[in-house]
């Protein structure tokens, strides 16, 4: 009796500890993907605001099974800032990158990742 007790414990603990271990790999997915959500909004809205330096944002979209947008801020002295966020499975991030427009380039002077909320 005492072994099946000892063996039952034992077998819930293996279950808990590869339960936790299965979330913490889903969540670690999840961050990996909104990442690569919001650098690409970063990417589009870059490439977009090199063409053309009155451009105003990525238009919310899915992207990558989530979503992405972008909105970009005028500054003085040619400087813009972008702010990007992505959602993804109920998580959201978003990051605001400050880049100053030059004659032939885009220079990004600062990248930051907003909290959330």
């Amino acid at each position: 009796m005492i072994v099946m007790v000892l063996v039952a414990a034992a077998v819930t603990m293996l279950a808990s500890h590869y339960g936790l271990r299965a979330r913490m790999v889903s969540q670690e997915a999840r961050r990996i993907h909104l990442v690569a959500l919001t650098d690409a909004a970063i990417a589009e809205s870059l490439a977009l605001l090199n063409q053309s330096a009155g451009f105003g944002g990525v238009a919310k979209r899915d992207f990558g099974g989530g979503t992405l947008s972008s909105e970009i801020e005028s500054r003085p002295e040619n400087r813009r800032v972008i702010r990007a966020t992505a959602s993804y499975r109920g998580w959201t991030r978003a990051v605001q990158v400050q880049v100053k427009v030059e004659e032939t380039s885009l220079k990004v002077e600062s990248w930051s990742v907003l909290p959330s909320g």
